[in-house]
């Protein structure tokens, strides 16, 4: 039996290391579903539909709906464009850039793909409201968060939530 040749000492000692493992775990899953830009440069804007200009270098395949899920999440209606044909109706332009770069998460040997910077600048008739950036370092707990994770705590930073601002729905009942 493994026990008997364990003291109270020494169990006290596996305990404690088995619990230390339990809050790196928990420590790892928060961070893969939060994730907050390295800075933001100039106030959250305040508008209601953007229009998002491609950016063929970026090779993240769902790097655009992931932004435009989060925009959404805000109450901002957006619109995708090719560069050089913005609507003139556009109340405000999103363009960015991204890189990815390649790591390996804790205890495995195959190595996977994320992004590792992100810039979003926020333009509105030609002048820059807003802009963020996400970079991540060798040790940054997010590195491996999805597309949707950063974009959302960038996004979160750069404009005003508009599902705020609306008035709540009235809601009437059927008497019979």
């Amino acid at each position: 039996m493994l026990c008997v040749g364990l003291n109270g000492c020494a169990w006290t000692l596996i305990t404690a290391a088995d619990a230390t493992g339990s809050v790196i775990q928990a420590g790892y899953a928060i961070a893969s579903n939060y994730s907050s830009p390295t800075f933001v440069n100039g106030r959250p804007a305040s508008i209601s539909a953007v229009c998002i200009e491609v950016n063929q270098m970026v090779s993240v395949g769902d790097f655009v709906p992931a932004l435009q899920l989060a925009l959404n999440r805000r109450g901002i209606r957006s619109d995708v464009y090719n560069p050089g044909t913005s609507p003139a109706s556009c109340e405000a332009r999103l363009v960015y850039s991204a890189s990815v770069d390649y790591g390996r998460r804790s205890f495995s040997d195959n190595p996977i793909q994320y992004l590792s910077v992100i810039d979003l600048t926020l333009l509105q008739q030609g002048r820059i409201l807003v802009t963020a950036r996400y970079q991540t370092g060798e040790l940054g707990m997010d590195r491996f968060s999805n597309a949707s994770v950063k974009l959302s705590g960038m996004i979160d930073k750069m404009v005003i939530d508009r599902t705020e601002l609306r008035p709540p729905t009235l809601q009437t009942s059927q008497i019979n």
